[in-house]
């Protein structure tokens, strides 16, 4: 499965950079008890922005920053003490700009060996969904997004109370039909072209 999701993520054709702000989060793969994972985050209600969110681990780049994939990484292990030695990249997705104008690039990675993840002060918890559920049409709802005369449908999923919604979810449904053919309804060719915030 992991070398079909390397092949898959190698034929995107990746967007050329904007001269917004950037940051990198890791959509990050893992195995717990013979089933496959994605790692979320929520965010802290006491943060001023994003409080209480689902999203990736990750973050704005900084100067020390080799690139966006040692952003997504370094934020990763700050955040939920992530061991980087033991992650394997297998690709990246194109970016998405985010209501605030940050481009937001997204690295998958998969956790070679399991660890325990523990929150910095931004994390309220930490938590795994299965592909499974991700992937299954009835766990999927839409809601329409307006701004301005941009008018699009956002999937979004509830596990286990935690709400996956906005920009994750974008990230999460563009990951998943890229990788799995799951055939979860997106505008991203609008949104991504969109840029009238």
């Amino acid at each position: 499965m992991l070398d079909s999701i390397k092949q898959k993520l190698k034929q995107i054709n990746l967007t050329e950079a904007t001269e917004y702000k950037k940051a990198g989060v890791l959509i990050l793969l893992l195995k717990e008890n013979d089933e496959y994972k994605l790692l979320f985050t929520k965010r802290s209600a006491k943060l001023k922005t994003h409080s209480g969110e689902v999203s990736f681990p990750g973050g704005k780049w900084e100067d020390k920053d080799k690139d966006l994939y040692e952003t997504a990484l370094r934020e990763s292990n700050e955040e939920v003490n992530l061991d980087i030695k033991n992650v394997t990249k297998l690709g990246t997705l194109n970016f998405l700009l985010s209501r605030h104008k940050i481009e937001v690039n997204p690295f998958v990675g998969h956790l070679d060996i399991s660890q325990e993840f523990i929150g910095n002060y931004e994390i309220e918890e930490i938590f795994t969904v299965p592909l499974s559920f991700l992937i299954d049409d009835k766990n999927i709802s839409y809601k329409e997004f307006n701004r301005k005369d941009l008018k699009v449908y956002i999937p979004s999923w509830v596990y286990n109370g935690n709400r996956i919604w906005g920009l994750t979810a974008m990230i999460t449904a563009d990951f998943l039909n890229i990788c799995f053919d799951a055939s979860i309804n997106t505008d991203l060719d609008l949104i991504r072209n969109y840029d009238e915030y």
